[in-house]
């Protein structure tokens, strides 16, 4: 059974991996904010569970295995950051409730988050108007001009 620990560690690994080259102990225990100890006892277990290819003193590799769940751990992350962000969350919100959600989604609504976040990334900007439209509400409490005169030609009546 993979938990929610085991993906963060796998994830930490991972974008260590990517951005360091390397991931060691003390650079894992930093980024997860854990003391030295409780990753060596995670890598034990990772190790045993043939995600990480772990020597001591030597720092950690990701097995195949180990790969493609951190990979899909963390690209779960970055499109819940990206929908937050779309959201008009800051930047360091979104990443601390990212990794809040990113466990907690069933596989069909990641597969969703994962094509809007694609079709709204190449969605052309002139095409994306809502988008904008959206920041303009989030940040000022009102809605823009052209879309408080297509409601007012739906005969709604909500002001915002």
């Amino acid at each position: 059974m993979v938990t929610q620990s085991l993906e963060d560690y796998l994830e930490a690994i991972y974008n260590s991996l990517n951005r360091r080259g390397h991931a060691k102990t003390k650079e894992i225990a930093d980024d997860l904010g854990v003391k030295d100890p409780s990753v060596t006892e995670m890598f034990h277990k990772l190790r045993e569970k043939g995600f990480i290819n772990y020597r001591e003193y030597e720092g950690v590799t990701l097995t195949k295995k180990g790969e493609e769940l951190a990979k899909d751990v963390s690209e779960v992350h970055e499109n819940v950051k990206r929908f937050l962000e779309l959201l008009q969350v800051p930047k360091e919100q979104a990443d601390r409730d990212a990794c809040k959600v990113e466990h907690s989604l069933s596989k069909k609504s990641i597969d969703q988050l994962n094509k809007f976040i694609d079709f709204i990334e190449a969605c052309p900007e002139e095409e994306a108007r809502w988008l904008r439209h959206f920041k303009h509400f989030s940040e000022h409490g009102e809605m823009p001009f052209e879309c408080r005169e297509k409601r007012e030609e739906q005969g709604g009546d909500k002001q915002q």
